[in-house]
């Protein structure tokens, strides 16, 4: 049987965040002239087989070196990147960073010359570089020793099976007992090499999605194809020439997984709880990335649809679902997928001085002075408690975010979820002053901008409500235009 070829994927890492392109074998970018010169001097592919190789970075949105923006100070390690110990100079205002004392005291002697440079002026830190030579430029990540061993996990894993000539490493085990073909088995191999890393929040929930969440499809078939979905949303993601194709696969893949997933939901168990949880958050990126490709947006699809999606039926329900199983939840590694939005004590803490504070405060008296428009009282309107919710909901996230713990997962649970049914009743109606929150509760997508499933997201929901809203309304959408930057174009 001939080897398995190598796929772009298997051997290159696109962050659309930093719009980078990493090679898991060499762990580091590579510099978008020299993808073609990579491939061919330190990979030996060859014309022929480097043609998809090309084809795939050209699809790609890549930033010149100079111009890539770094993660923040003191974030996760980057996955697939080398990590080295180094130093930060501590001078009042100085940001230098390098790898040696040497080099530090080199930077200490031409640029804080009137100082005397001693081992006090400077810090070890954990260094890491997107590129390397003449356009190096070193950033500060935490330190994590489960981050770094699952990184060089996943590299080591990745080289051995390239070295093989199979181009993709070993699924779970247990899970590949159920896949029946190669192109199953293949997206198996790209969740837990790449999918995975994108859809958890850090390393913990990493680890679950990476090993947990495949060894647990093992039993549970929805589970399965539920994950097989997702991946190959990912590579439509990543594959823009191939985009149909996969989406038709992930199609395929969510209509088996969903009758099984409807039955089991109805009556959730201690040995079905975990898996129908890992669903359920899968079926929450699905719709998301789906719906990138698709005109319909969530709360504001097109007039003839007055449906909600399955997505917010199911997670509404969640709490009182899983509620004679949440012991078994709480005191496992799953907890991690619920961190945020469901965790005790972060959904009910509200921050007296949120950085929103004033803006929703000013929503609230333009509300009430406004409310007569509307066939709505204001005593009996769901719209006050919603605007409530929605201010508790910015607390929540800017707590989640503090301890890096934000996500989609957190992002739905803190509104959409919480509100009133009769409040989506509004939403289904076009009533202005529902759609307004609505576009209030986008600024809350602003930080997960960077995840594949939910780019640009808050942008095309934005201007779709400004789209539906008269015009004596939409001044009030100019704070939210103004934070996401959306532009002139688009409303």
């Amino acid at each position: 049987m001939a080897p398995t070829p190598l796929q772009p994927t298997d051997l290159l890492h696109y962050l659309p965040q930093h719009r980078v392109l990493i090679c898991k074998e060499c762990h580091y970018a590579i510099q978008p002239s020299a993808v073609s010169r990579h491939l061919k001097e330190l990979h030996r592919i060859y014309r022929s087989n480097r043609r998809e190789f090309l084809k795939f970075a050209g699809e790609l949105d890549l930033a010149d070196p100079k111009d890539v923006a770094l993660p923040g100070p003191n974030e996760d390690p980057v996955h697939f990147l080398t990590t080295t110990s180094g130093l930060a100079c501590e001078a009042s205002g100085c940001d230098h960073l390098c790898a040696t004392v040497k080099r530090m005291k080199m930077h200490w002697a031409a640029e804080h010359t009137a100082v005397v440079a001693y081992d006090s002026q400077w810090r070890q830190v954990e260094l890491q570089t997107f590129f390397r030579g003449n356009q190096l430029r070193y950033f500060i990540v935490s330190r994590s020793s489960e981050a770094l061993t699952q990184a060089e996990e996943h590299s080591e894993v990745n080289s051995e099976a390239i070295n093989n000539g199979m181009g993709i490493p070993n699924p779970s085990a247990q899970c590949n007992t159920l896949l029946t073909t190669a192109e199953d088995l293949r997206l198996l191999q790209h969740f837990q090499t790449s999918t995975c890393l994108e859809i958890g929040y850090n390393e913990t929930s990493r680890q679950v999605w990476h090993i947990d969440v495949p060894e647990l499809a093992a039993k549970h078939p929805f589970l399965k194809h539920g994950i097989l979905a997702c991946s190959a949303l990912h590579l439509a993601f990543l594959q823009p020439a191939e985009r149909q194709q996969y989406q038709l696969i992930a199609a395929h893949h969510q209509n088996m997984a969903l009758p099984e997933f409807r039955i089991k939901i109805e009556n959730p168990n201690t040995d079905n709880a975990l898996a129908l949880l890992a669903f359920t958050q899968l079926l929450l990126i699905h719709c998301f990335a789906a719906d990138q490709h698709d005109d319909d947006l969530l709360l504001v699809k097109g007039k003839d649809d007055l449906g909600f999606p399955l997505w917010l039926k199911v997670i509404r329900g969640s709490c009182q679902i899983f509620q004679k199983v949440w012991p078994n939840i709480e005191c496992v590694p799953f907890k991690a997928l619920l961190i945020g939005g469901v965790e005790r004590g972060l959904q009910d803490r509200v921050l007296e001085k949120s950085v929103h504070d004033e803006r929703l405060r000013s929503l609230m008296g333009m509300m009430k002075s406004s409310i007569a428009k509307t066939a709505a009282v204001y005593q009996t309107s769901p719209l006050p408690s919603a605007l409530f919710i929605l201010v508790r909901a910015y607390a929540t996230a800017e707590a989640a975010q503090a301890r890096g713990s934000y996500s989609l997962w957190v992002a739905v649970n803190t509104w959409p979820v919480q509100v009133g049914e009769d409040f989506l009743l509004l939403l289904k109606e076009r009533e202005p002053t529902a759609l307004v929150l609505l576009a209030y509760y986008c600024l809350l997508f602003k930080p997960l901008e960077r995840n594949w499933y939910t780019n640009g997201y808050s942008r095309r929901l934005l201007s779709r409500i400004h789209n539906q809203l008269d015009e004596e309304w939409r001044p009030w959408l100019q704070w939210p235009i103004e934070e996401i930057g959306l532009p002139n174009e688009s409303h």
